[in-house]
């Protein structure tokens, strides 16, 4: 007999026996539970968090909350018998409202239901709308708002299109408090722009609008810059790197400064004309000999940028510098160590951006302070350093 064949007879009645199970309760049941007593209500932002004290049922599982969030939709929170609170989240206003609590047991049988009123408090959605500010800035808008819960909020940033009509620019989550985005590309002239906010629980905010005229923005020619060198800079030509690949829009060189260089390294750059600065840009070396290297090898991770009003003694004196920001380089993906997502790599390959205040006063010569790098490298690469924003003389 052959072999191959009887084998595939022994299998066919695993392979034809296999059949979606039933979902079954975990054991008999000793009786329908109890009910949740002492229950507490303390009002939260969007909800409320309830305490309670757990039946004395030796079959306990869980209790589970069962309410209607401000957008009609039903929603189920479940805590194990090893806690006694729980959190109702998704509303949008302030009214009372009424939720159930159910105690379960391991046979999946429900507690009589016991009903809670609540007010919420303020959502975090409502607060934020209350903190949104649309300016005009350097080639567009410039939208800010806060998040004091730092709730996960959804934010649609709405423009012109190519045609001229309102469409979504971007959409963006943020669970920060202090939130700042730019819109860019834009001549200067009047446009509208809008945002629209919404939390996790299908709560929209109205659109909210302003007429902005986008001040006029320019990338600035670097081939009037240079690399200034003063005394107590660190240089950046090291290894394969060079001061003046800092400057030459080539992303596949850069500057390198050497090991031990970090924290504290200086880098002086003369603009060549007097700008009133809208933002910088920053390029990793993204590959080394072929190898991918973004967000690691010593890639630049956090920074500092000072400015000066007029020539800087060649010493470096830092008396003659005000400092005007602190940089970070984030992994957008967030994702551990060496992990690379393709958004981290289009970010990359975009550069990494860093605004001005729009209150900055013109000036011509800028200092970045490298303080850290990727990987806890002492050295570090950069492949350029744009700057924009409008020439003043």
């Amino acid at each position: 007999m052959n072999t191959r064949y009887f084998k595939l007879i022994l299998l066919l009645p695993f392979l034809f026996s296999c059949s979606e199970k039933e979902q079954l309760p975990i054991s008999e049941s000793l009786g329908k539970p109890e009910v949740v007593t002492n229950v507490v209500i303390e009002p939260v932002a969007g909800g409320a968090a309830v305490s309670y004290k757990i039946p004395n049922s030796e079959d306990l599982l869980a209790v589970k909350c069962v309410y209607t969030a401000t957008n009609g939709k039903e929603y189920e929170v479940t805590a194990s018998y090893y806690e006694n609170k729980l959190l109702i989240q998704g509303y949008n206003d302030t009214s009372e409202h009424t939720a159930t609590l159910y105690a379960v047991n391991r046979a999946q049988e429900l507690s009589d239901p016991v009903e809670v009123k609540f007010t919420p408090l303020e959502s975090s959605l409502t607060k934020g709308v209350k903190l949104v500010t649309i300016e005009q800035d350097f080639g567009g808008a410039r939208f800010t708002w806060r998040n004091p819960e730092k709730a996960p909020l959804n934010i649609e940033f709405l423009g012109p299109d190519s045609t001229g009509q309102m469409s979504t620019l971007n959409i963006m989550t943020s669970d920060v408090d202090q939130n700042v985005y730019n819109i860019r590309g834009y001549a200067p002239v009047l446009n509208n722009f809008s945002m629209i906010l919404s939390d996790n629980y299908d709560n929209y905010s109205d659109t909210i609008t302003a007429e902005v005229t986008p001040l006029f923005e320019e990338k600035l020619n670097k081939k009037n810059m240079r690399v200034m060198n003063l005394a107590n800079d660190k240089s950046l030509t090291n290894w394969e790197g060079r001061d003046a690949y800092i400057l030459d829009d080539d992303h596949n060189t850069f500057g390198c400064f050497i090991t031990n260089a970090l924290p504290g390294a200086p880098a002086t750059f003369d603009l060549g004309t007097v700008a009133k600065l809208s933002r910088l840009v920053i390029h990793q070396r993204i590959y080394n000999f072929g190898a991918n290297i973004a967000y690691g090898h010593g890639n630049p991770r956090t920074f500092e940028v000072y400015v000066c009003d007029h020539k800087p003694d060649q010493s470096g004196d830092w008396s003659e510098w005000t400092k005007v920001m602190d940089c970070e380089i984030v992994k957008p993906s967030g994702s551990p160590g060496s992990t690379v997502t393709d958004l981290d790599m289009d970010v990359a390959k975009n550069g990494h951006e860093f605004s001005f205040d729009l209150s900055q006063v013109p000036v011509r010569y800028v200092r970045l302070v490298f303080m850290s790098a990727f990987g806890g490298a002492t050295f570090s690469n950069i492949a350029d350093v744009d700057f924009y924003g409008s020439i003043e003389e």
